[in-house]
């Protein structure tokens, strides 16, 4: 990836489900990423995917807000 120009790199609260051992686990998980609908799912789905040890394809995104302190 390239990087030109600096881009503006923003918190977002990603709430996902995911199936582990027959058992729906829910949760939430905090990215930084630029505001964009396709680069904010697919980073939080590798990133939930790492953390909770299943399959990217296994892992539900149910919805992602930006996050302010």
């Amino acid at each position: 990836m390239l990087k030109n120009k600096p881009e503006n790199l923003q918190m977002f609260k990603v709430d996902y489900s995911v199936l582990k051992k027959n058992k729906l686990v829910n949760g939430f998980v905090m990215i930084k990423s630029v505001e964009d609908t396709d680069k904010i799912v697919k980073l939080a789905k590798l990133d939930i995917s790492t953390k909770e040890k299943v399959f990217i394809q296994d892992v539900k995104i149910l919805k992602f807000k930006p996050f302010s302190s």
